[in-house]
């Protein structure tokens, strides 16, 4: 049957995903084909997606739309030149090609094979299908899909790509996904709320016909054995009851969170519909557990291990690149639980996750303790949305050194902490691996409550552009400790870049905490640095004023990073990326 789908993506939103970098996920690599005598230096890559490209699925869920989005480098020889283009579509024994009026019938001969537009070749070529099976008007429910893409010129033969391959899942069950118990018939919001609860080393799926309590603490995978993934499909919900009610991905597993934005995955409290703007602590929080080093231990230690918060399990390692799955279009609300006042869980806890890992388009909301926090580990992300939470909004510890794009952080009216709070680690300052992020494009949104905009401590490292800090009630920036200002090079006349703030603007109404002791003034290391200012920003939200858009925006060197021509996090509002998918009371 073919669906009328409950978060449709449409052509022109996959297209903008294409020609725009708002997505981090890499397409998969597909090998080339030749049909005919020649060859071609053409590259393929493409998948199956429900949201424009942020990740890609070898399933596509039951209620969701299956698009398609490839993309090619056509041979050194053949750009500039004319050529057809087609693609063709296998759904069990049939065959559809794509032409210039629709899909048609293929009886897999090549000869007649039809292009579905001619064009001269540029230098990539974009192939995007909003809604493949209303296209086709075929069902994939329960079905094995391949779709291939290539061109001809004249001058070479059919170069054509590996077949993109998915399934369309079938209608999910009436009974409860396996690994999570029934509830009785009590529903929420018309669906059935099942539980999930206890330790998993078996996948568990969870699909969207259901909602989900989180009862207790519930274990993915055993550590490094027994591996597991926990899947969410789009617009799944879950509700957590007490502070230890938490989900733990432990190492070696992975969690695949596959909202989109129109149907974000919503991780809240069984309380949601009562919470106010001061409602926070409902429930424990999301911990990830990788395998990617981490500082804290005995010089010499071979595998560096430390043991999570909340009795959360163990993580660090030797794998830079560990992988424990992805968020997408996710949702945190109202969690955070101060266990004693120095064991505390967070919105998000990554906890020595490696950066493998992909996040992309993650909201914490009026989380009790810190809204996301990096204990050390490599992972990266871009487009955080950090609202209302108590705490730090933005925090890193233990030799952290991934990247980050695009946040922003609104403080809650009544209480906040640090817009980043920033350490290496409290006990040894000089611990390697030493943190050293890389962020870029965020914008903090302070008020007299709230108390610094940056705090930078403890012996980290950092490199922050593009960043617009306004309003905090203490100060916008704050360096503490000798091995912080050390490491930033020692003098004002020194810097080294191994703690570097440039492109940024600040609007605070004392913009630099200065402390006896300090080596050197942190209005001089700001002010050393190319393109920072301070000064009214003009800025009335998150959206960046015209003020704004006219100063310098750093040039990104590292290829993870957008090259942009504004600092700030949102340019305007015809760009918002918060739009549709986040919580905005």
């Amino acid at each position: 049957m073919i669906r009328t789908k409950t978060s449709l993506m449409t052509l022109s939103v996959l297209a903008a995903a294409v020609m725009t970098a708002s997505a981090q996920a890499a397409a998969p690599s597909l090998l080339t084909r030749i049909f005919g005598d020649g060859n071609s230096t053409a590259t393929f890559t493409g998948g199956a997606t429900i949201n424009g490209g942020v990740n890609y699925l070898a399933s596509v869920p039951y209620d969701q739309n299956a698009g398609i989005l490839a993309v090619y480098a056509p041979g050194t020889t053949e750009v500039g030149k004319e050529a057809d283009q087609y693609m063709v579509v296998n759904i069990g024994n049939d065959w559809y090609m794509r032409t210039t009026t629709g899909y048609e019938v293929w009886d897999t001969r090549v000869p007649n094979l039809k292009p579905y537009n001619t064009k001269v070749l540029g230098s990539s070529e974009n192939v995007v299908i909003g809604d493949l099976e209303a296209a086709l008007g075929q069902s994939f429910d329960g079905k094995a899909v391949r779709v291939n893409v290539g061109y001809m010129t004249d001058t070479s033969p059919l170069v054509y790509s590996q077949a993109i391959q998915f399934t369309g899942a079938a209608k999910p069950s009436d009974s409860c996904p396996t690994g999570s118990g029934s509830l009785p018939p009590i529903v929420s919001g018309g669906k059935r709320l099942c539980v999930l609860e206890g330790n998993h080393t078996a996948d568990v799926h969870l699909t969207s016909n259901f909602e989900y309590i989180i009862s207790g603490a519930v274990f993915i995978g055993g550590d490094n054995r027994d591996s597991a993934t926990l899947t969410l499909d789009a617009g799944v919900k879950t509700y957590g009851e007490s502070g230890l009610d938490f989900v733990v991905i432990n190492r070696g597993s992975k969690i695949s969170v596959n909202g989109t934005p129109s149907n974000p995955v919503v991780m809240t409290s069984a309380n949601d519909d009562e919470a106010t703007a001061t409602t926070r602590g409902q429930w424990g929080g999301l911990i990830i557990n990788g395998n990617a080093p981490v500082n804290g231990c005995t010089a010499g230690t071979a595998v560096c291990e430390l043991q999570g918060e909340g009795s959360t399990g163990l993580y660090g390692g030797n794998d830079a690149h560990d992988n424990s799955g992805n968020l997408n279009f996710l949702q945190v609300k109202y969690a955070g639980f101060n266990i004693t006042p120095d064991n505390e869980l967070n919105g998000i806890a990554f906890q020595g996750t490696g950066d493998g890992t992909l996040v992309d388009y993650v909201q914490v909301h009026n989380n009790s303790d810190d809204g996301v926090e990096f204990f050390g580990g490599t992972v990266n992300a871009k487009h955080l949305f950090l609202t209302g939470n108590e705490d730090d909004a933005f925090d890193w510890t233990f030799g952290w050194k991934g990247k980050v794009q695009y946040v922003v952080v609104i403080t809650g009216d009544d209480v906040a902490d640090q817009g980043i709070e920033a350490d290496n680690n409290a006990t040894n300052r000089d611990a390697l691996p030493r943190s050293n992020p890389q962020l870029a494009n965020f914008t903090f949104i302070g008020n007299a409550n709230a108390d610094t905009g940056i705090l930078l401590r403890e012996g980290t490292g950092g490199k922050l552009t593009n960043f617009v800090v306004q309003g905090f009630g203490d100060d916008c920036i704050n360096i503490d400790h000798s091995a912080t200002f050390i490491n930033a090079g020692g003098s004002v006349n020194s810097l080294n870049g191994n703690l570097a703030m440039t492109h940024s603007r600040l609007n605070c109404s004392l913009n630099f905490r200065e402390e006896a002791g300090d080596l050197f003034t942190v209005q001089g290391w700001f002010e050393a640095q190319a393109g920072n200012t301070t000064g009214n920003t003009g800025m009335a939200s998150y959206i960046n004023s015209a003020t704004i858009n006219a100063l310098q925006a750093a040039t990104q060197t590292d290829s993870f990073f957008d090259q942009v021509d504004f600092i700030g996090a949102v340019k305007n509002a015809e760009n918002d990326w918060t739009a549709g998918w986040t919580y905005k009371p």
